[in-house]
């Protein structure tokens, strides 16, 4: 038995958005691998089947409902906040239910765990936090930007904020986690949705291709989100987990691959020209300043940190974790 296994075994183990992507796996491998007894939240129990199969107890239960998660909490010994709002609804809404869910119910997490005296919580943040990267060597120490324009990013920068200054306020243990590109088995943004981009021959590449990009494979991250749990250096701080940084070109040449296309490349010159036509003229594509930046910077993302204090290193590599998800495509029908 693992100490992993040691320190969870026949704990309870509460996940919030157990039935989205990172969730998922998360609330998994808890009950299978760490034999926890887990509880998983989620709005579309129908989705994870697979949870069913492995005895997690899934409740549909809504965040701000405070009577339904206040009994959920109670006499959990740990919590994994992973569920948050991503982005879709209605335009005219977003900004309040990004908020309302990144922030606000981070924080009456806290406050209920606090009453029922959980023993630990972990946060799941994001590298975007950070912002388009001003530096290239982008640590746990650097700035969040709470002022950016991606209303994910922001809100999330912000509930992070606020979770460690109520942390420390209420005294319990908190741990941020801080995942880059999560990618492979059942990920829809940066699998399927990067497969599907390369399939119809939207432009991928700007300019050389040589900007960084940032996976991690999902099992890599869930090493890491398991170790915070249990390592006593993990309260109180925050940890990146990013596999080792490739280029774009790299990153969509394994789609390319598996499909059998050859990523589509643009001139970096014509593709800040179309940006700015796309805002003046609102042409609705999925390009601006912002994600021009994004797909060219060159900053990475150390996980230096997390390999010091908590043991982690990164044992899916890419081609493997690649390989994996190229499976769970075929399996799944997104490739022939």
């Amino acid at each position: 038995m693992s100490y992993i296994s040691e320190q969870l075994k026949g704990k309870k183990v509460l996940v919030t958005g157990a039935t989205g992507f990172i969730g998922g796996r998360l609330a998994q491998r808890l009950a299978v691998e760490e034999h926890a007894v887990v509880t998983g939240l989620g709005r579309s129990l129908d989705k994870a089947p697979f949870l069913q199969e492995a005895e997690v107890a899934l409740k549909q239960v809504d965040l701000q409902d405070e009577t339904a998660m206040k009994g959920v909490i109670a006499e959990q010994d740990y919590i994994f906040h992973v569920a948050a709002w991503l982005g879709g609804g209605r335009v005219a809404d977003a900004q309040q239910e990004a908020y309302a869910l990144n922030v606000t119910a981070t924080e009456n997490i806290l406050f209920w765990a606090k009453e029922a005296d959980v023993q630990r919580i972990i946060v799941v943040s994001t590298i975007g936090a950070y912002g388009i990267p001003t530096t290239t060597h982008v640590a746990e120490d650097t700035p969040l930007d709470i002022e950016q324009a991606d209303t994910y990013g922001r809100t999330k920068a912000i509930g992070e904020l606020k979770a460690r200054e109520l942390a420390q306020d209420l005294g319990i243990e908190l741990t941020i986690v801080r995942p880059a590109l999560v990618y492979g088995p059942r990920s829809k943004s940066w699998t399927v949705n990067m497969l599907q981009l390369v399939q119809k021959g939207t432009p991928v590449i700007f300019g050389d291709g040589n900007g960084l990009a940032m996976p991690v494979f999902i099992d890599n991250l869930i090493d890491g989100m398991l170790l915070t749990a249990v390592s006593p250096n993990a309260v109180g701080e925050a940890f990146n987990f990013c596999d080792p940084q490739i280029s774009w070109k790299q990153f969509f040449g394994y789609y390319g691959k598996m499909c059998g296309q050859k990523p589509r490349q643009m001139p970096l010159l014509a593709a800040r020209l179309l940006a700015i036509a796309n805002r003046i003229l609102k042409l609705g594509l999925p390009l601006n300043k912002a994600r021009l930046s994004f797909l060219t910077q060159k900053a990475v993302y150390p996980t230096a940190k997390a390999e010091k204090l908590l043991g982690y290193t990164p044992r899916v590599q890419i081609d493997v974790g690649m390989m994996q998800a190229e499976q769970w495509l075929r399996e799944e029908g997104y490739l022939e």
